[in-house]
């Protein structure tokens, strides 16, 4: 289980600016993407679909959509999120309140990439496993996500091969495009 703390660090009109403490190269609380023997990298979601029927109804209707959707954690379907790029690593320091992310499409199993516009966005981290900067190379494809019920609304992580990326935030939503 994530020990979340909280500072506030600006006198926002909005009470939502806030640090996130987390634990560099955490886990997701139920979604498994983790190295195993011989350089396997294991995906495992089940854990999280299991426990969804009962997180959904606290979920802001958009990141309700995202998480739900028949196709996200289907490893075989054109709208799972598995294998996407990041365009660009999201600012950790300044954070807007709105804030856009692009994935490119995996061009073997992708017809388009994925856009998320968050709003209400109270912080962003961003870790490596190594401690180095974040990488938006191929080789560090989104592996899989997790959205979670949070007291601003929503958090939303994103493992990838090489780093984990979390955004707090009141409300996302998440278009193929």
């Amino acid at each position: 289980m994530h020990g979340f703390s909280f500072r506030h660090v600006g006198d926002r009109a909005r009470t939502l600016a806030y640090a996130w403490n987390a634990e560099p190269g955490g886990h997701m609380r139920y979604v498994v993407v983790e190295w195993q023997d011989r350089g396997t990298l294991v995906h495992d979601p089940s854990a999280y679909l299991a426990a969804l029927p009962s997180l959904q109804d606290a979920l802001p209707p958009g990141a309700r959509a995202h998480a739900c959707d028949p196709q996200h954690y289907d490893f075989s379907a054109a709208r799972c999120v598995k294998d996407l790029r990041l365009t660009a690593v999201p600012p950790t320091d300044g954070v807007p309140a709105s804030l856009t992310v692009r994935f490119e499409p995996n061009p073997w199993k992708h017809a388009e990439g994925l856009t998320i516009r968050y709003r209400g966005v109270a912080s962003v981290r961003v870790d490596t496993d190594g401690g180095e900067h974040f990488d938006v190379a191929d080789a560090n494809s989104l592996r899989l996500d997790e959205v979670l019920p949070h007291q601003v609304g929503c958090s939303h992580e994103l493992r990838f091969v090489e780093g984990t990326v979390r955004i707090l935030c009141e409300d996302f939503e998440a278009c193929w495009e």
